[in-house]
């Protein structure tokens, strides 16, 4: 079975060693009595209806646990009772563990920037659940709790449930997966939230329990894709400088610059070196330069015309990947949105910019397209979470179900 480390120790000392109801510290699971044997049934029905919230009951010592009920049932060995009782303890744990955080999840996202920061509060959350249970109706209350009960959520359960009848245990298992992802962005309860699904080339801005914000997104090439992660946004920058990423300038620009200095200005750039200080273009000797030698940084000067448009929203994370405006308009009307360099270029950045900032962006600003602006950064009030996962099947904002292609092959 999986490793729980801290969540393990931390509810076998509530549930184990602290008494329960006034009782003396003892055997909870595998003890006599209808209290216990309700326990038991309560959490293996709910073991063999694992397979509903895309979880493997396999995963939860079923055989070791119904072979601790029927010595127990028998009255054999009850001085092992409270070892078997460890063995239920933790598999109630694990189970309900992966109920509320989603199985798998951490290993398809590349940086997580977010769950570090709640693994305590999770952790007693589950103990403090778990250390209150003191009968079955208790335990079924407990682990009903644990997943969502919003409309999408029962959409996929009940789609599931459905794909599981039909013997299709590929759509199945894409289900499962988004399925547990989505438990896992929605445990964490936060006021605001972006996702961002890759697959579906679309954002999701929530503020409450509600989606408040729907649009289409461009994301990267399968050759330049686009991580999956979860971070935070700190900020946006209006009328920002695109810095033209190392390997854009010296593979795809410099090529261009060497034949046709003058497409420099043309294209609005401009060229600096290791102090922020811009260098006089006509100076530059170009032809001595090579991918291996370019010793400047290349940017794009601020205005509608900028390959990130008139707002950048930044985030935080290991990766040169923003979200931002595009002065490349009609890409959104195209089926599939797969042409940056990994960034993520957004439909209505102007909306999204004032749902963030509660309406304190002035939108004329922006939309006046001013040129020679300085790039103006403006701090959100809190952070907003965002999550850029990759899920091949989703619940569209009118409510069906949809799927969507592997555009990576990512096979999720």
């Amino acid at each position: 079975m999986k490793k729980r480390g801290y969540w393990i120790g931390l509810v076998l000392f509530c549930v184990i060693a602290v008494p329960v109801s006034g009782q003396q510290a003892g055997p909870v699971w595998c003890a006599e009595g209808e209290r216990a044997r309700g326990l038991r049934e309560v959490l293996m029905r709910a073991l063999d209806s694992a397979g509903l919230d895309g979880l493997n009951k396999r995963d939860y010592l079923p055989d070791l646990l119904e072979w601790a009920d029927s010595m127990v049932k028998s009255g054999k060995s009850a001085n092992q009772w409270p070892d078997w009782d460890r063995w239920y303890t933790e598999a109630g744990l694990a189970f309900g563990r992966d109920l509320y955080l989603g199985s798998g999840v951490r290993k398809r996202i590349s940086f997580d920037g977010i769950s570090g920061q709640f693994d305590g509060r999770d952790g007693q959350d589950l103990a403090e659940g778990l250390a209150g249970v003191n009968t079955g109706a208790d335990l079924q209350e407990w682990l009903s709790m644990l997943i969502p009960v919003d409309r999408d959520y029962i959409i996929m359960r009940d789609s599931l449930a459905m794909f599981r009848v039909l013997g299709q245990s590929g759509r199945a298992g894409r289900l499962s997966s988004a399925m547990n992802m989505y438990r896992w962005v929605q445990h964490f309860r936060f006021e605001r939230m972006i996702v961002v699904n890759i697959p579906s080339a679309d954002l999701r801005y929530y503020a409450g329990d509600s989606l408040s914000l729907y649009m289409k997104v461009v994301a990267g090439q399968p050759s330049k894709r686009t991580p999956r992660f979860a971070t935070w946004c700190t900020g946006v920058v209006l009328y920002p400088y695109w810095n033209v990423p190392r390997k854009i300038a010296i593979r795809e620009l410099l090529p261009l610059f060497k034949k046709t200095p003058d497409l420099l200005e043309t294209m609005e750039m401009e060229v600096v070196d290791n102090r922020g200080r811009k260098v006089d273009p006509s100076g530059i000797r170009w032809a001595s330069y090579t991918v291996a030698n370019f010793p400047y940084e290349i940017r794009q000067t601020p205005g509608c015309f900028n390959a990130l448009g008139v707002i950048k929203f930044n985030i935080v994370s290991p990766y040169d990947v923003y979200m931002h405006d595009t002065n490349l308009k009609k890409a959104f009307t195209s089926a599939s949105r797969y042409f940056s360099h990994g960034c993520i270029r957004l439909e209505r950045p102007i909306d999204l910019g004032r749902s963030l900032l509660e309406n304190r962006l002035d939108t004329s600003y922006l939309l006046s397209c001013f040129r020679d602006q300085k790039p103006a950064p403006v701090a959100l009030g809190k952070p907003v979470p965002v999550f850029v996962v990759y899920q091949t099947v989703g619940v569209e904002p009118g409510g069906k179900l949809a799927w969507y292609k592997d555009v990576y092959q990512l096979g999720n």
